[in-house]
């Protein structure tokens, strides 16, 4: 697996010809293109899937990273919940407001109502930005996901035939069994370890 600076740095190069060809061959506005990036970095430098481990990203957040401390709990590093393309993404967004939901329901209805109003106000004039937004999120983690996997079977195959030492091997004992006090002597038979009184 790539450390969280291998992430970074990828995903630092590949966001500006990204950006580019959003803005030249798709012909987004300069402000879509804008909240693409803005996603796609805060996503590569604060909410990437490594959030699941103490990694760069996690230690990025300061005093707030306790915030993550039972998403880290919650899953294991690399699962399918915590990496695989959008539904990660999708879950940590989700796992990002639930403190703010939660304390609003216990602010009362006055500031619920006018909480309310100006979601309701802001929202639909935000939306097309808001999808631009989810959306570089979402691209970063895909390509945090391809990176892994790429990564991940690169040393499976340079790894590929290499000579793996069986269990017993690891810890000097013989597969039939030849006693306590007996190890490998450097490839070449087996010698008497025991203490001899």
């Amino acid at each position: 697996m790539p450390m969280g600076i291998t992430h970074r740095t990828i995903n630092t190069f590949v966001s500006v010809p990204l950006t580019g060809m959003g803005y030249l061959q798709l012909h987004r506005t300069t402000l879509e293109c804008a909240v693409f990036l803005g996603g796609y970095t805060f996503a590569t430098f604060l909410m990437n899937p490594d959030l699941d481990l103490e990694s760069d990203g996690y230690k990025s957040w300061g005093l707030m990273r306790f915030y993550w401390w039972p998403y880290q709990k919650a899953f294991a590093h690399r699962s399918f919940f915590s990496h695989f393309p959008i539904i990660s993404t999708i879950l940590r967004i989700v796992y990002l407001l639930w403190l703010p939901i939660l304390l609003l329901y216990f602010l009362g209805a006055a500031i619920q109502s006018s909480v309310r109003e100006t979601v309701f106000d802001w929202v639909p004039g935000a939306f097309p930005y808001l999808i631009f937004l989810v959306a570089g999120m979402m691209f970063s983690d895909t390509l945090h996901f391809f990176l892994d996997i790429t990564s991940t079977n690169l040393k499976k195959l340079l790894h590929f035939g290499k000579h793996r030492e069986s269990f017993f091997e690891h810890h000097g004992e013989s597969k039939r069994g030849r006693g306590k006090g007996y190890r490998r002597n450097s490839g070449y038979g087996w010698r008497n370890t025991a203490r001899r009184r």
